[in-house]
């Protein structure tokens, strides 16, 4: 979805995204394993609509519109939540490009809005406003292409304090013949805020760190519009819940 390329002046891409995710399982902070208690499991089923907006040649309005269905089951509860997550709108800015426009360097700035009740469980989200920063730096080759993403998010106005994020994306894609892709991504976040992690509850996690492998295979529609399916795995968890899924992609350009 997001990515260093520009859009170009008065183009679009809008990209529809759902994604299946479960966890039975969870690391502490020292990274040891360990079963949800009382038979417990996780799931949620997201889905989402990014846009880009191209409004002039370097410059891009953004915005993600994301829905969360999540249920945390046990031997004692069934806690059902159905709800928007957080709501995010900025600007991404091209820096420079070079080697005859096959890289781009770019930066985007983000506002988040939260669009839900905390009081239901599990919540989507903190409740509470943000702000992301993001540096990301693609290449496209003629039968390659990468995006690099590294950016630090701020939440404002926890009854804990301010909570910071770093999120960090790698992604890589090889073209399969005119109309099929490969693609592999690596993605993240930090947190950094002293708390509890609580299966029932996770959006509430305030201090974790989790990695996921991401592979996914890509069919082209037509022209550049493409469907992609892919699965993925938590490879590396930190006061988190442990978890795997599927993903389901479009990518539309007008």
């Amino acid at each position: 979805m997001a990515s260093g390329f520009p859009m170009g002046r008065r183009k679009t891409l809008l990209s529809p995204y759902f994604s299946y995710f479960a966890s039975t399982s969870s690391r502490d902070l020292s990274g040891n394993k360990a079963p949800y208690g009382n038979n417990g499991r996780f799931s949620s089923v997201t889905a989402q609509i990014y846009l880009e907006y191209g409004i002039t040649d370097r410059l891009d309005f953004v915005a993600k519109i994301p829905f969360s269905f999540s249920q945390y089951q046990d031997d004692y509860l069934n806690n059902v939540n159905n709800a928007p997550s957080d709501l995010e709108v900025g600007l991404k800015y091209n820096i420079l490009h070079f080697n005859e426009q096959k890289y781009y360097f770019s930066a985007q700035a983000l506002a988040s809005i939260p669009a839900y009740s905390k009081n239901r469980n599990p919540a989507t989200g903190y409740g509470k406003f943000g702000s992301e920063l993001k540096l990301m730096i693609s290449g496209s080759e003629r039968r390659a292409y990468f995006n690099i993403e590294g950016g630090y998010r701020q939440y404002y106005g926890n009854p804990t304090g301010q909570v910071g994020q770093l999120t960090y994306i790698s992604t890589s894609g090889l073209h399969l013949g005119k109309s099929n892709q490969l693609v592999g991504e690596l993605s993240g976040v930090s947190s950094f805020r002293s708390s509890q992690f609580t299966p029932a509850n996770p959006a509430s996690n305030t201090e974790f760190t989790f990695v996921k492998a991401n592979i996914a295979i890509g069919q082209r529609v037509w022209k550049e519009n493409w469907i992609f399916l892919g699965v993925f795995h938590d490879i590396v968890n930190r006061n988190s819940g442990i978890g795997e899924g599927g993903t389901l992609t479009g990518i539309f350009r007008f």
